[in-house]
C-alpha cells in the first residue's frame, strides 16, 4: 500500500482472521436481531408488571418507553461487553498469533520493516472491528424494520458510531498488551481488559457516591454508554473520550517502539 502498511501482508491477515471475523460477526448480529424481534412478547411483559414491582425495576434502568430505550437494556450492552472481547483478543492475536502458531520466523523474514508489520496487523484487526461493527448495525436495523416500530435513526447511528470507536480503543489495548506480555501468554488474558473495564462501569453506576460515580472516567464504556445515550439522551462525555482516544495514541506509539526492539526467534 505505501510505507507504512503492506497490501501482501494485509491480504494474509485478512484471510487468516476472516473466519474468526464471520464467526463472531454472524453469532452477535443474529443475537441482536433477536433480542430486537422479541420486543412485541417483551412490552407485554412490561405492562403485565405489578406496580408495585415497578419501583424495584427502576433500580436497574427501569421500565422501556420504547424500542431503542429495550435496546439500550437488553441488547446493547450484551453487545458492548461481547464485542469489547473480541476486540481486545483481535488486537491481542494481531502480534501472538504469529508466535503461538510458530509461524513468527517465517513471516518476519519478508523485506517489510517493523513498522510496516506493526500497523499492517493493527489495521488489518480495526479493520475487522468496523466490519464487525457494521454488520451487527445493519442487522438491528433490520430488526427495527421487522418489528414495524418508530425509532431516532440518528441516535441509534451515533450511539454505534461511538461504540466502534470504543472497539478501537480495546484493539490498540489488546495489542499493547500482546507487545509487552511474555511470548507464552494466551490470548484469553485479553479478555480481562474488556471485562474490567465493564466491572468499573457497574460499580460507578450502582452508587449515588459522588467519588465513586468518578470512577466512569476510568473506562472507555463511559463516552458509548447505551443507557445514558439512548434511554436518557445524557450529553456527549467530551472528556472521557479525550482520555482514552489520547491513551490509545499514546499505547501505539509505545507499543511501536517496543515491538521494533522485540526478539521473534521461536
Amino acid at each position: 500500500m505505501n510505507e507504512w502498511l503492506s497490501e501482501t501482508l494485509f491480504k494474509l491477515e485478512m484471510k487468516r482472521s476472516f473466519k474468526r471475523l464471520l464467526i463472531w460477526s454472524a453469532a452477535m448480529a443474529a443475537t441482536m436481531l433477536l433480542v430486537i424481534i422479541l420486543y412485541p412478547i417483551a412490552k407485554d411483559m412490561f405492562a403485565a408488571i405489578p406496580p408495585e414491582f415497578q419501583s424495584y425495576i427502576e433500580d436497574f434502568g427501569g421500565i422501556p418507553n420504547n424500542i431503542l430505550e429495550y435496546y439500550a437494556t437488553e441488547g446493547a450492552m450484551m453487545l458492548q461487553i461481547f464485542g469489547g472481547i473480541y476486540a481486545a483478543m483481535e488486537g491481542f492475536n494481531a502480534i501472538a498469533r504469529d508466535e503461538r502458531e510458530k509461524t513468527v520466523e517465517t513471516l518476519y523474514q519478508l523485506p517489510l520493516k517493523r513498522r510496516v508489520f506493526f500497523f499492517t496487523k493493527l489495521f488489518r484487526a480495526c479493520v475487522n472491528l468496523i466490519a464487525f461493527s457494521v454488520v451487527t448495525y445493519l442487522l438491528s436495523v433490520a430488526g427495527f424494520v421487522m418489528v414495524g416500530e418508530s425509532f431516532d435513526f440518528g441516535l441509534f447511528t451515533y450511539f454505534f458510531v461511538l461504540n466502534t470507536v470504543m472497539y478501537l480503543v480495546l484493539v490498540v489495548f489488546g495489542l499493547t498488551l500482546a507487545v509487552y506480555l511474555r511470548k507464552t501468554d494466551k490470548s484469553f488474558v485479553s479478555v480481562m481488559i474488556p471485562f474490567g473495564f465493564y466491572i468499573i462501569l457497574i460499580l460507578a453506576m450502582a452508587t449515588d457516591n459522588e467519588w465513586l460515580n468518578d470512577l466512569k472516567y476510568l473506562t472507555p464504556f463511559t463516552f458509548c454508554n447505551p443507557v445514558e445515550i439512548l434511554k436518557e439522551n445524557a450529553g456527549f462525555e467530551t472528556l472521557n473520550f479525550l482520555i482514552f482516544v489520547g491513551l490509545a495514541v499514546l499505547a501505539v506509539v509505545l507499543s511501536l517502539r517496543k515491538f521494533k526492539q522485540r526478539e521473534f526467534i521461536v
